[in-house]
């Protein structure tokens, strides 16, 4: 009988050791990603700010978000993705003080830019470092777990602000603890961390051409996520169902990508990427035409269907994800990385406004119809497209 060999071993659990560190540093960071947003939004309401202040500076979140897809991997290369992760999560901490000593809603429009910049940052990174130590036959599960940390991390978020009443200095200093710790984990991990120093640039649209099934499943994960929060309680109360019971359905949603992602990650890593992703996409899509009838449906029979109807939508990202760290190392890998923030952060800004204009001109049963059509999408696209 073989055995396997001791070093090997050891390797293997400090692989496993980096892979969860990784995993549990982006969902403490997600604290701060899922509850900032919320916050602001109360404390805007709270000043008086006019609707199109709010806007602009929601706006500004993802419009940074895109920009750190360009800026990011040059900056990896020159400087290291390790420099590039303390520094994103201390710009994060600078945007938050800035917000919380001055606030001046028009203040808080750049700073919301920069705050975008730095989540971009430490997201590309983050992601690059993982699939460069995961191994080859695990990526799926590996990818479900640092996506379970990552919506568990982002759900909590709003929950902490509300448990801390939205009161600003408290919850400025509470999410920006967040980003300490962030700075911190990434300095004591760093000896294990890829680093990217010195690789060769990779231009970050020509990943478009090389994973565009990858790219659009995170542009249309991001139109959902984005779309949901914005319309599914509308949708529910047109259609006979209460405020209460649909704000408990937007929670499901986030459960749902928990529970289920490192199961739709082992499927990936068991039947194949490119079957797992349209599959996903096809329940995803289904969903959407099914959502009518499930809005009528007993609650527990609609929290069940919301459940499984996010964990599929995330489940695009997540085998995703896999798919590049199957094929790209280095250079290549982390501009994928890039391209892939880049387009979660175009679906979630294109994806709400287009929505709301079709919904406005056709109806409200435009949410679910747009759903539907951009996950079709996504399946003929991968079905051409992607490989294992």
């Amino acid at each position: 009988m073989s055995h396997p060999a001791p070093n090997a071993s050891r390797e293997d659990a400090a692989a496993w050791r980096v892979i969860f560190t990784i995993s549990f540093l982006v969902g403490m960071f997600a604290v701060a990603v899922g509850g900032t947003p919320v916050l602001l939004s109360v404390l805007l309401t709270r000043q008086g700010a006019p609707d199109s202040i709010i806007g602009i500076s929601a706006a500004c979140s993802p419009l940074g978000l895109i920009a750190s897809s360009f800026i990011v991997p040059w900056a990896a290369a020159r400087f290291g993705a390790v420099r590039i992760g303390v520094g994103s999560c201390l710009l994060g901490l600078g945007a938050m003080m800035s917000m919380a000593i001055v606030p001046d809603p028009i203040v808080w429009i750049p700073a919301r830019g920069l705050w975008g910049l730095s989540v971009g940052g430490f997201y590309i990174v983050n992601k690059a470092w993982l699939a460069q130590i995961t191994p080859a036959g695990s990526r799926g599960r590996v990818f479900g777990i640092y996506t379970s940390f990552l919506s568990a991390g982002f759900a909590c978020g709003p929950l902490l602000v509300s448990l801390a009443d939205f009161r600003s200095p408290h919850c400025f200093a509470l999410l920006g603890s967040a980003f300490v710790a962030c700075a911190f984990g990434v300095l004591l991990a760093s000896k294990r961390l890829p680093d990217f120093r010195g690789t060769a640039r990779a231009p970050v649209l020509g990943a478009i051409s090389l994973v565009p099934a990858a790219l659009l499943a995170a542009a249309a994960f991001g139109a959902f996520d984005h779309a949901t929060l914005a319309f599914l309680p509308k949708f529910g109360a047109a259609y006979g169902a209460s405020v209460a019971v649909m704000g408990i359905g937007l929670s499901v949603l986030n459960v749902g990508n928990v529970l289920l992602q490192p199961l739709i990650g082992w499927a990936s890593d068991r039947w194949g990427r490119r079957p797992v992703i349209i599959g996903c996409a096809l329940l995803t899509a289904f969903g959407g035409g099914l959502l009518p009838w499930m809005i009528s449906a007993p609650t527990l029979v609609l929290y069940l269907f919301l459940f499984v109807w996010g964990a599929c939508a995330y489940g695009v990202t997540t085998v995703a994800l896999a798919s590049i760290s199957d094929r790209f190392t280095g250079a290549q890998l982390l501009s994928c990385s890039a391209a892939m923030t880049m387009a979660g952060g175009f679906g979630g800004v294109t994806g709400p406004p287009v929505i709301g204009i079709l919904q406005e001109t056709f109806g409200m049963g435009t949410f679910p119809h747009a759903i539907t059509l951009i996950f079709l999408l996504l399946a003929a696209v991968a079905l051409h497209a992607l490989r294992r």
